[in-house]
């Protein structure tokens, strides 16, 4: 399954979602492989700590081969493929957005070929950006995350917008929810999403331990029955 995760802004989360859902599949017996597509501001490397020769763009500008962009992490069959940050989004390396759809796609298969991956997941740019749409164009599924802060609110409906445009079925999930203010916002998030015609997801209240991490650590190997984990394990039980 192609799953791709976007966000209208950074901030909400998104990169540590990814990265833990990966770890939680994985310890499940899944063959998981994260793309980070966002190629203006990375961070699936950092949060594995892996260090990495080649990445995602040097497959894109045609001077390696997909082996050599993908890192295996742990003993669990979870496998990364890393960005390096450029100025270019990934359609302008390209003649067309047709090639650019190719070329990714290429890298898929052969990944899935090589490694019988169940599960590929794609940690999108920030934005309505012409890569994070390419990603979501691919993708069987695509994931908005998102706050309660209002300019959030207002680029979820954008995002899903364009994923109707596209044919592919967003979800939407709200991320960093205040405890206190949970059941309020819950009601308000489940309005917002029937409005919108997305399915929800839920929302994950804000958590100390993931606080902690500081955006090095997997809280789901460090601390996997911690709030935080335990709800990213109800949201994944839905997404999957």
């Amino acid at each position: 399954m192609l799953l791709s995760f976007h966000s209208y802004k950074g901030g909400t989360g998104k990169t540590t979602f990814v990265g833990n859902l990966a770890v939680l599949l994985s310890m499940r017996g899944e063959r998981v492989c994260i793309i980070d597509t966002d190629v203006n501001g990375p961070g699936i490397h950092s949060l594995f700590n892996i260090k990495y020769e080649l990445t995602l763009v040097d497959f894109l500008q045609g001077t390696c081969r997909p082996s050599d962009v993908v890192y295996r992490y742990g003993n669990n069959e979870l496998y990364i493929v890393p960005s390096k940050a450029c100025e270019e989004d990934i359609i302008t390396m390209f003649d067309t957005p047709g090639e650019a759809r190719d070329k990714m796609l290429g890298l898929i298969n052969s990944i899935h070929k090589d490694l019988s991956i169940d599960h590929f997941l794609f940690d999108c740019s920030p934005g309505i950006n012409r890569s994070s749409l390419l990603a979501m164009n691919i993708a069987d599924r695509a994931t908005i995350i998102s706050t309660i802060d209002v300019q959030d609110i207002r680029g979820t409906y954008l995002l899903s917008s364009m994923a109707d445009k596209l044919g592919t079925r967003a979800y939407l999930l709200f991320n960093r929810t205040p405890y206190d203010k949970r059941k309020e916002i819950d009601e308000v998030v489940k309005d917002f999403s029937k409005k919108l015609g997305t399915r929800l997801m839920g929302s994950i209240c804000y958590d100390n331990s993931v606080a902690r991490a500081w955006s090095r650590k997997l809280v789901m190997e460090e601390e996997p029955d911690c709030d935080y984990c335990l709800q990213l394990k109800e949201i994944a039980d839905k997404l999957i």
